[in-house]
């Protein structure tokens, strides 16, 4: 029973050493009465002496109570020191330009934008369905075809030793009750609050965004890695 504890102690010791993920900084500034705005700054290095690579999204953010098979940085929110699993108060952003459209109070405004940012994004689908095509790919299923080259577009790459810089945008709403099912939360302006990002790496699940052959390469390949890696924590800034 020692030997496989320090089996496994040996395993896990193995892969949080493969790469560094830390947070560096935190800027907040209110950006209205309603919202404010938070500049994370974090790196991930490569502490090994081999290329590696991973599946990542990552200038955006999701809670850790909705991360399952997510490619964004998961995080977690540490009130006085207790992690609270609540579904906030940070959301990730699916487009760029999600801030853009939340942000106008005017109707017709709003609507227009809207029209464009679908039209924007409806060549950018039918521009990668006919780029896989007029590469030889053998699909026929246009959904599958753009989740496919979607999450091949989403593989970061460190050479031996190298850190990549990276920052998520996101805001809050300033809102402090929050209510998921049975639970509930608030972010009192007196307590202390830190957060934490975790990469929760994967690739042995990507069967069905992938093709037999891009499977079965990915997969065999060691320097493709696939894993749980979490950052130091900080305090973030949830007063008045």
């Amino acid at each position: 029973m020692r030997i496989i504890y320090s089996l496994l102690f040996l395993i896990s010791f193995t892969v949080s050493a493969q790469i560094e993920l830390k947070i560096d900084s935190i800027i907040s500034n209110d950006i209205s009465p309603k919202k404010r705005k938070f500049e994370i700054k974090y790196h991930i290095k490569n502490l090994t002496s081999n290329p590696i690579s991973f599946f990542l999204i990552p200038n955006s953010l999701i809670a850790h109570s909705a991360s399952s098979l997510t490619l964004f940085p998961v995080y977690k929110i540490y009130q006085n020191g207790i992690f609270e699993d609540v579904d906030g108060p940070f959301y990730e952003r699916q487009f760029k330009e999600q801030e853009q459209i939340e942000d106008l109070n005017d109707t017709e405004q709003r609507k227009k934008l809207i029209e464009e940012i679908s039209k924007k994004y409806t060549l950018e689908y039918k521009s990668i369905i006919e780029a896989y095509k007029n590469n030889g790919g053998t699909s026929t299923d246009d959904a599958w075809i753009y989740k496919n080259q979607k999450l091949l577009q989403h593989i970061v790459t460190l050479k031996p030793n190298e850190t990549k810089d990276f920052i998520i945008e996101t805001n809050w709403n300033k809102e402090r009750y929050y209510k998921i099912d049975d639970n509930e939360y608030y972010l009192d302006e007196k307590d202390k609050f830190e957060i934490e990002l975790s990469l929760f790496l994967d690739k042995s699940n990507r069967k069905n965004s992938l093709s037999p052959e891009e499977f079965t390469k990915i997969n065999t390949d060691e320097n493709f890695i696939q894993g749980t890696f979490t950052s130091n924590k900080m305090e973030i800034n949830f007063k008045e």
